[in-house]
């Protein structure tokens, strides 16, 4: 749900569910620390708003450069920031036609997130909603083939593997009949990985 502000929801989120979670983890001093990678098409606007500021949760979000939520005024009519253009700790931005580049863009992104204190969890919201085939229009700024994305998830994957970081996976956006491609792909992946064949 990391559309959802502080003070109340937006899109399709009611609450930020995400940042609720990790706040709870916080408070039972389950965690210290956390990373928030988003690679849902829309930029995790709320979960970085909410966060910012919060050296406890570093958040990186590859999002379409445009459509909504930043296709609405940068200030509001009082002469306030919009929350949702308050910035991530890491912000990649995708043009619509620059798909062959996700996956090095992200890549060079999680490497720079490498380079903040590394966390006790990590919460990987997982979009499916890049996926070409999704019927949102508001996703039709991204539009990433199936081996596309099955390459994003197993990077981030192998990136917190290999650094030993936790990493809890939540699904995100992707909508109509195909979506459910994007998950299955990577969780038959994932599992066969984790059973070590």
């Amino acid at each position: 749900m990391h559309h959802a502000q502080r003070d109340g929801g937006a899109g399709f989120c009611l609450v930020n569910d995400l940042v609720i979670a990790l706040r709870r983890l916080q408070s039972e001093n389950r965690i210290r620390s956390a990373w928030v990678i988003d690679v849902d098409a829309h930029k995790g606007d709320g979960t970085a708003a909410i966060t910012v500021g919060d050296k406890s949760i570093a958040t990186l979000s590859i999002h379409m450069a445009h459509g909504w939520p930043l296709d609405q005024p940068q200030i509001d009519t009082d002469g306030r920031l919009n929350p949702s253009f308050i910035p991530s700790t890491i912000d990649i931005l995708m043009e619509a036609g620059e798909e062959p580049l996700y996956n090095q863009r992200l890549k060079a992104g999680l490497e720079r997130l490498a380079g903040v204190d590394p966390p006790d969890l990590a919460l990987v919201v997982c979009g499916a909603d890049p996926y070409e085939l999704d019927e949102l229009p508001s996703t039709a700024g991204l539009r990433l083939n199936l081996e596309q994305l099955l390459e994003r998830d197993q990077m981030v994957y192998t990136f917190l593997k290999t650094r030993g970081i936790p990493g809890a996976w939540v699904m995100a956006g992707g909508y109509g009949r195909n979506s459910w491609r994007v998950y299955t792909q990577f969780l038959e992946w994932a599992l066969l990985d984790r059973l070590g064949l």
